[in-house]
């Protein structure tokens, strides 16, 4: 595991983990949770950077390349880039696919899974209040099940835990969640499970039950809490980067090698201002030239709403999206852009990372939808008022086949903007970003973790940093509001 491959790499190199924070310009707190196993960032993480940033730098100033290179199996002829690449590549060779999944180290120090990671006592417990709201005694639910009521008395004294792939298990949380359905009892069982009723309903109940009994919103919302938290300690980083690409004007070594004319002069099409395009091809294609004209023509307000999946924009049309926002946030504009609740945690906390420095430039406001879009059609509305848009719908999972309709014509663009402005409406803000000083009040509630201070409530989410640069930042979304009171909760 990553925390295993970099105690080898400090012990062959003769380091601390202290040395390499220093040589990396980051904290040693931030570093030293990765190699105790508190937590496990994605390899692509600013942390990652940090740490391989110190590796390299010590191996070069210390004359160590050639533990480093033989270590991860590289050459010394390697790049540093090259070589940042093959030492990343081995510090996650022994991670599972699902690299970001979050695993906290119990007393024993070693990584578990996620049944393994709940004491069976925390699951009896929410069994036996489980079974309380919905008012089904052992005997019931053993009948019912086809399982003996013995076992279930284990269950619920926490002498036994089953395996969260029981077929018995599932049926278990399908009898309890009718039951409680059938009572009127819903409410208090969203109010139990910290679920909505929306997520109690239907087919997918019963599974949203089974993850509450193993704790899986908790562990989850311990990551998506975790990785908001790199996220913005990572501030000061993103700031002086954007503070060099105002003073030279040059773009990251992401984005070299793209030009903005030659990117916009692909993506239109000869002689038509009204236009369909399919596919998620289609989806960037249109996507580029949208943007690529609002550059091109000067323009001064973007509007932007999608409830579609994120995944159109990540590969290899990443960079280019990146390289066009970015050149749209050196100018004089005004963005708003609307999310949506209905965002997996996992998606909605990537959206934000991939939004955040946008966020700081303070010319984006950022929304979320609080009425859920549905499940059966995915929805994109992007608006250059006066200008253009861009509207588009698809069956959920077929968004290869969705058709995005580009339009310059006045009326359709004024009914863009009308739906817009009536899903505004129906919108908070989704973060909001204030410069403040580093003073926090003892009487405030605050709990401070490494570089911040975390408030949450039952309807918000406030995060200062104690180290500058100071800032405050604010989130009302419910899957983050849950997510951080779940993180607080498990704070020793």
């Amino acid at each position: 595991m990553l925390s295993d491959q970099i105690i080898k790499a400090l012990d062959t190199m003769g380091v601390t983990i202290s040395e390499v924070a220093r040589a990396g310009g980051c904290t040693p707190s931030n570093l030293n949770r990765i190699k105790n196993g508190v937590r496990t960032p994605s390899s692509s993480s600013p942390t990652i950077r940090f740490l391989t940033d110190g590796f390299l730098r010590i191996a070069h100033e210390r004359h160590l390349s050639g533990e480093l290179v033989s270590l991860c199996g590289a050459k010394l002829s390697d790049d540093k880039e090259t070589l940042r690449t093959k030492l990343i590549d081995w510090l996650y060779k022994d991670e599972p696919p699902y690299v970001r999944k979050y695993q906290k180290r119990k007393e024993s120090g070693r990584s578990t899974d996620r049944q393994a990671a709940l004491q069976a006592t925390e699951f009896s417990g929410r069994l036996d209040r489980l079974m309380k709201t919905a008012e089904v005694s052992n005997r019931r639910l053993g009948r019912e099940v086809g399982i003996d009521q013995s076992y279930i008395s284990r269950l619920r004294r926490g002498e036994r835990i089953p395996r969260y792939d029981s077929p018995y298990l599932i049926r278990i949380c399908t009898l309890l969640r009718n039951r409680t359905e059938a009572g009127g009892k819903l409410k208090e069982l969203s109010e139990l499970t910290r679920l909505s009723e929306a997520e109690l309903s239907g087919m997918e109940g019963a599974e949203n039950l089974r993850k509450w009994l193993f704790g899986y919103g908790t562990v989850m919302g311990y990551l998506a809490a975790d990785e908001l938290l790199e996220t913005i300690s990572s501030i000061d980083e993103i700031l002086k980067k954007q503070k060099e690409a105002a003073s030279n004007g040059a773009l990251s070594d992401s984005l070299k090698g793209y030009d903005i004319e030659k990117l916009i002069a692909a993506d239109q099409p000869k002689g038509s201002n009204d236009i369909r395009y399919a596919g998620i091809g289609g989806l960037r294609s249109v996507v580029t030239r949208f943007l690529g004209e609002f550059i091109q023509n000067g323009e001064h307000e973007l509007l932007l709403y999608s409830d579609q999946s994120m995944e159109w924009m990540s590969g290899e049309y990443r960079p280019i999206l990146t390289l066009l926002m970015a050149e749209i946030i050196r100018r004089d504009v005004e963005i708003k852009i609307v999310h949506t609740v209905d965002r997996s945690m996992q998606e909605l906390v990537s959206a934000i990372e991939w939004w955040m420095p946008l966020y700081l430039t303070g010319k984006i406001t950022s929304y979320y939808c609080q009425p859920g879009a549905g499940n059966r059609f995915s929805h994109t509305l992007f608006i250059r008022p006066g200008a253009a848009c861009i509207a588009g719908t698809s069956a959920v999972g077929l968004e290869e086949r969705g058709i995005y309709h580009y339009s310059q014509d006045g009326e359709m663009i004024d009914l863009a903007r009308d739906s817009f402005d009536s899903i505004l409406k129906e919108s908070l803000p989704l973060v909001q970003i204030q410069k403040c000083d580093g003073a926090i009040p003892e009487n405030d509630k605050y709990v401070r973790t490494d570089e911040m201070m975390i408030r949450a409530d039952s309807s918000q989410v406030v995060i200062r940093r104690a180290e500058p640069p100071y800032m405050m930042f604010t989130f009302t979304h419910p899957l983050i509001v849950r997510a951080f009171r779940a993180y607080m909760a498990a704070q020793p």
